[in-house]
């Protein structure tokens, strides 16, 4: 840590603003604050220790008297100090509790203490135009966070670096276990008891590895003796534990240790050839009785092919039988759908001849209103039942292309329902007739009453 510059004002017997530029005595080594009793000496190192700590030792419960008596109350009073720690320039600035002029209106007020903490990294371009950044605005804040960048609690420091007055007594009567923190802390003595400490594990470790490999050498020399024995061979005739045997025995065991290692090998790699061989075999028995069983299996579904196979020959009997009448079906349905169209035709022109004629020898019948009528009314059902007739001619051709032996009887007919269409013709030209007549009827029936009374029985009779 080091003090680089201090301004100070209205503190102690400093009324006026102050700057010291410590920096200025860097080539001069160490430097002495001198002046005579009341200069202002002390003060200049309180103002160091208000601005790190907040307190001064001389003024404990008395705070107020840090602020200069030669001050008017519209004077300001503060500490800023700059100092230097790990690459950074830090820069504190505190103001102590004291009376002031109040703002409006007569009398004063006591200020409250304020503080600030600022950061200069002499690395970061990033900082503010004068390359200050601030940390902390309030003197609690500001108190967190020089606790943690400072390497000194107030106490400590006040013991090894400001000593007060009179007070250097207490730190050389001071008991062994305070002055050896302060020292460690003062110089930083903690990474050095790290190391020890990091020593004495990595010692302790370092002896159960050892005395693991002793106790493993240990075993290995007893089972090599043991091996040594079983095969006849010269082992070690002394009576040290076998830990402690010599090198030479070691490598003597070693070497018929290796020879019985490769006929060991040489063993395994034969045992291992014959495992494959009889790996094979085994494999190849396994694939026979697995086409065996498949055989096996083959011949069961044989026999029960065999014996289903009269069965088998009545159904495809009885598919082939339905494959046939499955197209002869449509023919045959088509032949009775015609009987049936053509039996209709014949009584629609049996009918319709008999009303012909019936028309035809009574023309007498279409006089008067009520014949006429009746005349229409049954020529209308007559048409109806005509229908069905052509109905049946459209059928016709596809009647003939799909079954033979209906074509005589289709020709016979043909004749009669020529007859029967050449009747169809005139009825347009009757229908007319009718029709004029029907409304020469309808002009009589409107001016007699009585005989509209009639036809509409008339209808109702026909319906």
């Amino acid at each position: 840590m080091k003090i680089k510059r201090l301004r100070i004002a209205g503190f102690g017997p400093y009324k006026n603003e102050q700057v010291i530029d410590f920096e200025r005595f860097d080539a001069d080594g160490i430097f002495l604050i001198t002046g005579k009793t009341g200069a202002g000496k002390s003060s200049i190192l309180d103002a160091v220790c208000f601005a790190l700590y907040g307190s001064v030792p001389r003024y404990e419960g008395t705070e107020s008297q840090l602020r200069s008596d030669h001050c008017e109350p519209d004077d300001p009073t503060f500490v800023e100090l700059e100092f230097a720690l790990h690459e950074n320039d830090y820069r504190i600035y505190r103001t102590p509790r004291y009376e002031k002029n109040k703002k409006r209106g007569p009398g004063t007020t006591m200020s409250p203490p304020d503080a600030r903490l600022d950061i200069r990294d002499l690395h970061d371009d990033r900082d503010t135009p004068e390359g200050w950044r601030s940390v902390a605005t309030r003197p609690v804040d500001v108190g967190h966070e020089l606790s943690r960048i400072l390497p000194l609690k107030q106490d400590q420091f006040l013991q090894v670096i400001l000593l007060a007055q009179n007070r250097f007594q207490r730190f050389l009567l001071a008991k062994t276990d305070d002055r050896r923190g302060v020292l460690r802390t003062l110089f930083g003595t903690a990474r050095f008891e790290h190391l020890e400490l990091g020593l004495i594990s990595r010692r302790k470790s370092l002896d159960d590895a050892l005395e693991s490999v002793r106790q493993r050498l240990a075993g290995l020399a007893a089972t090599a003796s043991r091996h040594l024995q079983r095969e006849d061979l010269p082992g070690n005739d002394s009576d040290d534990a076998p830990g402690s045997r010599d090198r030479t025995w070691f490598d003597a065991a070693l070497a018929e240790l290796d020879e019985l290692l490769a006929e060991a090998s040489a063993g395994a790699d034969r045992a291992t050839s014959a495992l494959e061989l009889a790996a094979a075999n085994v494999q190849a028995q396994e694939d026979l009785r697995s086409r065996q069983d498949r055989r096996n299996e083959a011949h069961s579904a044989l026999v029960v092919l065999e014996a289903r196979q009269g069965a088998v020959a009545l159904d495809r009997a009885a598919v082939l039988a339905a494959n046939r009448a499955s197209r002869v079906w449509p023919a045959l349905r088509t032949r009775r759908e015609a009987e049936e169209a053509l039996e209709r035709a014949l009584i629609g022109e049996s009918y319709a001849h008999g009303a012909w004629r019936e028309y035809q020898d009574d023309p007498g019948l279409v006089e008067t209103t009520e014949s006429l009528k009746a005349v229409i009314e049954n020529l209308l059902g007559r048409l109806g039942s005509l229908k069905d007739v052509l109905d049946v001619e459209r059928l016709l051709p596809g009647i003939e292309a799909n079954i033979v032996t209906l074509q005589e009887e289709l020709a016979l007919h043909v004749a009669s329902v020529a007859q029967t269409q050449a009747l169809l013709d005139e009825l347009p030209d009757r229908l007319d007739e009718v029709d004029e007549a029907l409304a020469a009827a309808a002009l009589a029936a409107a001016r007699e009453p009585e005989a509209r009374a009639q036809a509409e029985r008339l209808r109702a009779a026909v319906d």
